[in-house]
C-alpha cells in the first residue's frame, strides 16, 4: 500500500515572521529522466499557510533496515513567490511517510525597479546521513 507524507508551507516576510497572504507555493518532483513533474500549486491564506498536500513516499519500514538503497523519504522542490518579493526555491525538501513537514519560507521585499523582479534565492537541503 502506498504511503504518504504531507507538506505544508508558511510564507512570511522579515524576522518578525509577518504572513504573506496570497503567495504561491509550487511543489515539483524530479523524475528519473531529470524532468520536473508538477505535483501541486497552493496559495497561502491570511496567516501565510498553505493547505496540506500529500506526497507519495517510500514505506516507513525502509527507514528501519539497511537492506535497501532507497532513501526512506521523498524529495520535492518548493518554490514560494509573490509579486513584490524575491522568489525562494528550495531543492530537495525531505518528506517522510506519516509525517507532516512544515517548510517556512521567508520572502524578501524587492525594490520597485524592474530589473529586480527576476531575483531568486535558492536553498539546497542535503540528504540526511544513513550511516547511523
Amino acid at each position: 500500500m502506498q504511503e504518504y507524507g504531507t507538506v505544508t508551507a508558511q510564507i512570511v516576510t522579515s524576522a518578525a515572521q509577518i504572513p504573506i497572504p496570497g503567495a504561491t507555493l509550487t511543489i515539483t518532483q524530479e523524475l528519473p529522466d531529470g524532468r520536473q513533474e508538477l505535483l501541486a500549486v497552493r496559495m497561502t491564506n491570511y496567516d501565510g499557510f498553505t493547505e496540506p498536500f500529500d506526497v507519495p513516499t517510500p514505506p516507513a519500514s525502509d527507514s528501519q533496515t539497511r537492506q535497501t538503497a532507497e532513501m526512506p523519504y521523498a524529495l520535492v522542490d518548493l518554490r514560494g513567490e509573490r509579486a513584490g518579493y524575491d522568489r525562494v526555491f528550495i531543492h530537495n525538501a525531505q518528506i517522510f511517510p506519516g509525517i507532516q513537514t512544515l517548510q517556512q519560507i521567508v520572502l524578501i521585499p524587492t525594490p520597485t525597479l524592474p530589473d529586480s523582479y527576476a531575483q531568486t534565492q535558492e536553498f539546497d537541503i542535503p540528504s540526511q546521513a544513513q550511516d547511523l
